[in-house]
């Protein structure tokens, strides 16, 4: 069985873009630029994933066959205040997978996981506005439910390459902070993603992650934009099958996200590319080659 290492980090870095409304300035991708912490936001985000393998057989018919597959997902999100220092964040993915080699070409559309996280503001946004320095602090929880489909192909096999989602609840916890002296700053968080196992008796691994953006804000009258670059670790523990760790299926990829966000008025807009700078993954023949985002965001 072909595994794929597809890494869906919902832990949100969710910071801000109007100094005048809030602490500080965010940057980057996933989330990160969300205008106006004291207000609630709608949008929806985009993600495209390339990956391809090559398979090592015995069979001169299967070895060194090329498999092709490209993630689309396109997901709807609000993010609405309960109080002065409490947010939740609702994301409710559909995911668009194409996977073609030689033998196959298979499409698979479908609802993803729906995922809620809860973060509260360490650093009350509307008072830790210096006249230069700026910084923000939040702490956030969640969980991801099983809205997604994961089964069984007819020949028993778990085909996790070609699933909209995991068939499992999993949890997620991270920490953000962002600091800004005058239109410079920085972001920075760490986060972590317990899965748990599913009805099949599979697990996929946590995932472990840390990010770091460094970003300029430029203001020309009434629109803004912000440039950002930043580095990004994500670590994937082995999957389990029957509580076995599978074979090969642990994984370390370091991108280098590079970010463009537009701000007028309500509307925020982000556009992100993330090229892998370095990936050790234990299934050799499999490698991600890059992934691309983009978000349109309305905050009311």
């Amino acid at each position: 069985m072909k595994l794929l290492f597809m890494v869906l980090m919902l832990l949100a870095s969710i910071t801000n873009a109007y100094t005048q409304a809030c602490c500080c300035t965010g940057a980057g991708a996933n989330y990160s630029i969300l205008p106006n912490l004291n207000k609630h936001v709608i949008g929806i985000h985009y993600t495209y994933k390339s990956y391809f393998s090559e398979t090592k057989s015995l069979n001169p018919e299967l070895d060194g066959m090329i498999t092709n597959e490209q993630v689309n997902t396109l997901e709807l999100f609000g993010r609405f205040n309960l109080n002065k220092r409490f947010q939740l964040s609702v994301f409710l993915p559909v995911s668009m997978i194409h996977e073609r080699s030689k033998q196959s070409d298979n499409h698979v559309t479908g609802l993803g996981d729906m995922s809620f996280l809860f973060q509260y503001n360490v650093l009350d946004p509307l008072k830790c506005n210096g006249k230069k320095s700026k910084h923000q602090l939040r702490i956030g929880l969640g969980t991801k439910l099983p809205s997604g489909e994961f089964s069984k192909t007819a020949d028993n096999l778990y085909t996790s390459s070609v699933q909209p989602g995991t068939g499992s609840i999993d949890f997620m916890a991270n920490l953000i902070y962002t600091y800004r002296y005058n239109d410079f700053g920085f972001n920075t968080r760490i986060g972590y993603k317990l899965n748990t196992i599913n009805k099949y008796t599979f697990k996929f691994g946590d995932k472990a992650e840390g990010a770091f953006n460094a970003f300029y804000l430029i203001k020309a009258k009434q629109v803004s934009f912000m440039p950002s670059l930043g580095l990004a670790y994500v670590h994937g523990l082995a999957n389990r099958h029957n509580h076995q760790a599978v074979y090969l299926s642990q994984s370390d990829v370091v991108t280098g996200p590079l970010s463009f966000d537009i701000y007028f008025k309500h509307l925020a807009f982000s556009i992100s590319a993330l090229p892998v700078l370095y990936q050790h993954l234990s299934v050799r023949d499999f490698k991600e080659r890059y992934s691309l985002e983009s978000g349109l965001f309305y905050n009311f």
